[in-house]
């Protein structure tokens, strides 16, 4: 099978008179959609060879997210970082391939007819880096691209686990709003700081990635994080959230 993606006019057209067409994703019309992407030159085939990744729909989103963030990404681990910031890529998977996920993740917001967050999950309205965090199928593939460790042979996805164990859409769209959050390197460092923070005892919550990402954007005026390995990232996050908070570790606890 190879991955189809919606042409730019019928990107255009989806979006722009979404209220008109709105009524068929409320009833989760397969047949309406279906009829109306047959017509010519909506559709276009790529070269990207694709298979369909067998997508969890728990009802509980907690389990789900962290799952198919997994099933995507390896599904399309293969995309360039090019392809994966298409708005007409994503859009036509949410419509295409994998629209009963759509309907399945939007399934409160078009019960409550929701248009805002039905746009926004379905097309990039926020802007090309935060429109990649807030759509429903291109973060998946996103947060799974940024936090797969390819060194550790045994379990590649520690840190997706990590990221993913809550409070998935928040931390996706707080985390990675960043600059310099585009960087595997630095993402990874301040990940692995966190990680070992929890590991210590303490409760990595929302205020734990926003005072990192001050506190990278405050040190990034002085020198060139690029340059910076994982582990220095690690270390200098890590010194600076202990200070921040307070924190003391001593025999493998945290004391406050």
């Amino acid at each position: 099978m190879k991955l189809k993606f919606i042409s730019d006019e019928t990107l255009m057209d989806l979006r722009g008179n979404y209220d008109s067409y709105k009524e068929h994703y409320y009833n989760e019309d397969h047949e309406w959609f279906d009829n109306y992407l047959k017509e010519e030159g909506k559709v276009l085939e790529s070269n990207i060879p694709f298979e369909m990744p067998a997508l969890n729909m728990e009802a509980d989103y907690a389990i789900s997210d962290k799952e198919n963030v997994k099933a995507i990404y390896e599904a399309l681990k293969h995309l360039t970082v090019n392809q994966a910031t298409q708005e007409r890529l994503w859009a036509g998977l949410a419509h295409l391939q994998l629209r009963e996920f759509a309907f399945y993740r939007l399934k409160k917001d078009l019960e409550n007819k929701n248009d805002k967050r039905i746009n926004t999950a379905l097309f990039f309205k926020n802007g090309n880096k935060r429109s990649l965090f807030v759509h429903i199928l291109a973060r998946l593939w996103w947060v799974g691209y940024m936090t797969y460790d390819e060194s550790n042979k045994q379990d590649p996805y520690w840190l997706t686990n990590f990221f993913c164990s809550k409070d998935f859409s928040a931390r996706s769209v707080i985390f990675f709003s960043s600059n310099f959050t585009s960087n595997r390197t630095i993402t990874k460092g301040i990940l692995k700081c966190l990680f070992g923070l929890e590991e210590n005892g303490i409760e990595i919550k929302r205020d734990h990635f926003v005072q990192a990402n001050k506190y990278l954007n405050i040190v990034g005026g002085a020198m060139i994080l690029d340059m910076l390995t994982e582990e220095e990232v690690e270390e200098m996050v890590g010194k600076y959230l202990l200070k921040h908070f307070g924190y003391q570790l001593g025999d493998n606890k945290v004391r406050l």
